[in-house]
């Protein structure tokens, strides 16, 4: 297969083609090349190409119009929308489709497409779906779902995930039952955004439901389903289920085996998330950067600073992977909880973290909890050259301060800090918990 470039040139010479035999008075051809340059994102010649048309159908409107939503040119999206609508062409199910999907004033496309009676047609039901739930308004998205009188599998998927985004589980799982009752089988697509929030909320019975769904439903357990069922275990604090899950999956690929590595870890079992990483090469699956992130991070967290180095090390000289600031950040983390701080503040400075304020607010959260005062007052002059202020900073350091008991450096620190910025209301933080009986 040619690569982007090499296809763009031939698509090119296949136009010139065109224009030497005289076949742009084939509208097909032309809403050809009108696709083949927007996929290519070269917007400005596909509108050529379409000014240039004596005669355009819908599939000419629909690929401009779909080319700018991809481009992420709402404005004119809209106007060549706005163009086809004056046009004596009509407007169909996909230019309004595409225009839902560009984020341009839902009320505005939802009322005509209420008033141009495609209100009813399923797909834009659920496009209209889709687009209330990232505007966080579940009450839209559900006022649209109830009022389309012909469902289907996307649409009603697309209403389980807006439920499920919006923290209401037991409405996501009424309307799987009533699908189940209709005689729609759910997907793996319908089970999966609800698993993900019965393990950021802790519902561990409606995440078991979930389960068995899939199982009654005959579901097979692919890298989709079964990496958000491991996730949705680990989180509930049930790493015994999750294993369960992973060795019943047929194909794991390194997604899986990661949410394992990343599951275990968080759980504290680090010398079972290394074990499996043992075991995840010898089955000759390839780690990502993402797989050791959660190495690190399991390291970091469990006190493993020898092993957690050798990791950062095989990550580079065994698998040829470049470190990214998180990795960076976690071994600094790795060495900060372990008291190597000197040796932290070195890797800090000799590698890209240099301008990273994270990887430095890691190292000073780590001054505070050693009492190292001395390298706490270095970290914090970077902080403030590299102009990246936090209020937090300063409570670091002066709890640093204060383990020493230096109650008029911390005096002196915070008269600088009200110079500085003014005191501000911050709003008070809550969790919550879901507690099974």
């Amino acid at each position: 297969m040619p690569g982007d470039a090499e296809a763009a040139s031939i698509g090119e010479q296949l136009h010139a083609l065109v224009l030497r035999y005289g076949f742009l008075d084939v509208v097909s051809l032309r809403n050809v090349l009108c696709h083949f340059y927007c996929n290519c994102g070269s917007m400005v010649d596909a509108r050529k190409v379409f000014e240039e048309m004596t005669e355009r159908d819908a599939i000419s409107w629909n690929t401009l119009i779909g080319g700018y939503a991809r481009a992420e040119d709402v404005h004119r999206a809209v106007e060549m929308f706005t163009a086809m609508r004056w046009s004596e062409m009509d407007v169909n199910v996909t230019a309004v489709i595409t225009l839902i999907g560009c984020g341009w004033r839902g009320d505005s496309v939802h009322g005509f497409c209420v008033k141009a009676g495609l209100s009813s047609d399923v797909k834009v039901a659920a496009a209209m779906v889709r687009m209330y739930v990232r505007e966080g308004n579940v009450e839209c998205s559900s006022k649209v779902f109830h009022e389309t009188a012909r469902r289907d599998l996307v649409l009603c998927n697309c209403m389980v995930d807006g439920y499920a985004k919006a923290g209401r589980i037991q409405d996501a799982m009424d309307l799987i039952d009533r699908m189940r009752q209709s005689g729609m089988r759910p997907s793996s697509g319908t089970l999966v955004g609800v698993l993900s929030a019965c393990g950021s909320s802790g519902e561990l019975p409606a995440g078991r439901r979930i389960h068995e769904l899939a199982e009654e439903a005959g579901l097979e357990l692919d890298t989709t389903l079964g990496t958000a069922l491991m996730d949705m275990y680990f989180k509930c604090g049930c790493p015994d289920e999750a294993t369960a899950v992973f060795d019943a999956m047929r194909d794991k690929d390194v997604k899986a085996w990661t949410a394992m590595i990343m599951g275990f870890g968080v759980n504290g079992q680090p010398g079972a998330a290394i074990s499996l990483f043992c075991r995840m090469e010898e089955e000759g699956v390839a780690p990502n950067e993402v797989t050791f992130l959660a190495l690190l991070s399991t390291c970091s967290h469990g006190g493993l600073v020898q092993e957690g180095k050798e990791f950062f090390q095989r990550m580079v000289r065994h698998h040829g992977l470049s470190p990214s600031l998180e990795h960076y950040g976690c071994v600094i983390d790795l060495l900060g909880r372990a008291g190597r701080l000197d040796e932290a503040y070195e890797l800090i400075r000799s590698t890209a973290s240099w301008g990273d304020a994270m990887g430095w607010r890691t190292l000073l959260a780590a001054c505070r909890v050693h009492g190292n005062v001395k390298l706490g007052r270095i970290v914090q002059a970077q902080l403030d050259a590299m102009g990246h202020y936090h209020p937090s900073d300063v409570i670091q350091l002066s709890n640093t301060f204060a383990s020493e008991g230096r109650w008029e450096e911390i005096a002196r620190l915070r008269d600088l800090e009200e110079q500085k910025v003014s005191v501000e209301n911050k709003e008070a933080g809550c969790s919550s918990i879901v507690v099974s009986c």
